[in-house]
């Protein structure tokens, strides 16, 4: 029978999980309006801010290999965010992807602002250095190196190298060094989005990831929404939208929309726990192959 090979058993496990996106949207939008008057601790709200990327995992669809990408599809660009919740706005976040020969930079790093900054609190960076190797005209994504930073603590610091010889990743997390060896290939968390950006150029339903991330690898799973025009405060953008979770579940879940028209660079991401928004990111200002675009000052 075809459901005896391990191929179609994927894909029907897919499927299945497939079926429930209608229902969680549901919840989402009844959890949308939900009363959200409950403070949220800066510190949880920061480590929210940085999951509302990290948690950008996924491979593209049931009939596509993953960690490839389409040549052509992959441009350095940089991007700014206002961050904020319903209750306080945090400042800004930065996306960039930049280029030195075949090694790619992509970064994202948060300037904080108000209460947050006076607390001394609020500053995040996170670093992936990335190779796509051609292999049979498409691109494979190959993580080198990998760090994390949140303020002064560095309890939270992670540094991870990737070794493609021995197929292992050495990370360093709370002083213990540990190497992982991984059977099929894995992308960090935050080159992950590169891979997303080209994912949603092709039509999918469900699909799951290995990532690594902070000291271990984890099966991410991605959803697709379908089409949805947003509000941003550089205008409206017909988008696709994307939901992504832990694929055996959680409490924590990120929707990112991705807009064709600027070379589906997300142009909203929210994340939420329990249904509840701790962190919003709307565009702010925009700068890639296609356009240069930016809020006007007030």
């Amino acid at each position: 029978m075809l459901l005896n090979t391990p191929e179609a058993n994927l894909k029907v496990r897919l499927c299945l999980r497939a079926f429930y996106v209608y229902k969680d949207k549901l919840m989402m939008a009844k959890n949308l309006f939900a009363n959200n008057t409950r403070s949220t601790s800066v510190r949880l709200f920061l480590q929210h801010i940085s999951m509302s990327f990290c948690l950008i995992i996924t491979c593209i669809s049931t009939n596509t290999t993953a960690q490839y990408l389409e040549p052509g599809n992959v441009a350095p660009f940089e991007v700014v965010y206002e961050v904020s919740n319903n209750l306080i706005n945090a400042g800004t976040a930065a996306l960039t992807l930049t280029q030195d020969d075949d090694l790619w930079t992509y970064q994202f790093a948060t300037k904080p602002r108000g209460i947050i900054r006076l607390a001394g609190k609020g500053e995040l960076t996170e670093t992936s250095k990335m190779k796509f190797v051609e292999v049979d005209d498409k691109l494979l994504i190959q993580s080198q190196i990998y760090s994390y930073r949140q303020d002064d603590e560095r309890r939270r610091s992670v540094d991870a190298t990737f070794d493609w010889e021995t197929n292992s990743v050495t990370h360093l997390y709370r002083g213990e060094a540990q190497t992982t060896v991984f059977d099929t290939p894995i992308i960090d968390r935050l080159a992950a989005i590169i891979f997303m950006m080209d994912a949603v150029r092709s039509d999918f339903t469900v699909i799951e990831l290995p990532v690594f991330d902070t000291n271990r690898i984890k099966m991410v799973e991605l959803i697709n929404q379908g089409k949805e025009t947003v509000k941003t405060p550089l205008g409206k953008f017909d988008t696709i939208r994307v939901v992504n979770r832990k694929a055996d579940g959680g409490t924590r879940e990120t929707t990112t929309w991705f807009a064709p028209s600027v070379d589906f660079i997300p142009v909203k991401i929210e994340h939420r726990k329990r249904g509840k928004l701790v962190a919003r990111m709307d565009l702010l200002r925009l700068d890639n192959r296609l356009t240069n675009i930016r809020l006007a000052p007030r």
